[in-house]
């Protein structure tokens, strides 16, 4: 079994390749859109099924999300490649718990910080923490699983265009 692909290859400099400031630009536009469209995906049947919230109330905290989301994307892609940098191994239970910590590592403190800035009491931020552990689970390997295929999708398109470019 293959290990996962983690990140696109570091490519060599080459004279045909953009600028290193336009590569962290379309990285960083990258992680913005995974962390939006999946955090908008898992959110429409949590809030507007589970929870019960209007359609106005949706996309109100969606509206918010996008802010706090964009904020938070290229730090979080940053750091989920430093652990797999750090955690070497293969196969899909590596992943999947790489995936996990770093999924908990990075979002728990931060979801904790907003409950705390929004008034939770520490009865209500232990029960939704502990919530959060148990979703952790479920959502860090699929968003690692979804971000690994669009930056592959991503490294063809422009190989492709690339190649366009050449001809």
């Amino acid at each position: 079994m293959s290990p996962p692909i983690i990140a696109p290859p570091v490519e060599s400099e080459k004279p045909s390749s953009p600028p290193p400031a336009l590569c962290r630009r379309r990285e960083l536009l990258l992680d913005i859109f995974a962390m939006n469209s999946f955090s908008w995906a898992i959110a429409i049947p949590i809030e507007l099924l589970l929870a019960g919230l209007s359609l106005q109330e949706h996309l109100q905290v969606r509206m918010l999300a996008v802010v706090f989301n964009t904020l938070i994307a290229r730090p979080f892609g940053l750091y989920r490649l430093w652990m797999y940098r750090r955690l070497p191994g293969r196969g899909r239970l590596h992943a999947y718990l790489v995936d996990t910590f770093v999924f908990l590592s990075f979002q728990l403190p931060l979801y904790t910080g907003n409950m705390l800035l929004g008034g939770a009491s520490w009865m209500e931020i232990a029960t939704a923490s502990l919530t959060f552990m148990l979703l952790a689970g479920a959502m860090g390997r699929p968003y690692g699983v979804y971000l690994d295929w669009l930056r592959r999708l991503w490294i063809r398109q422009r190989q492709h265009g690339r190649t366009r470019a050449l001809a």
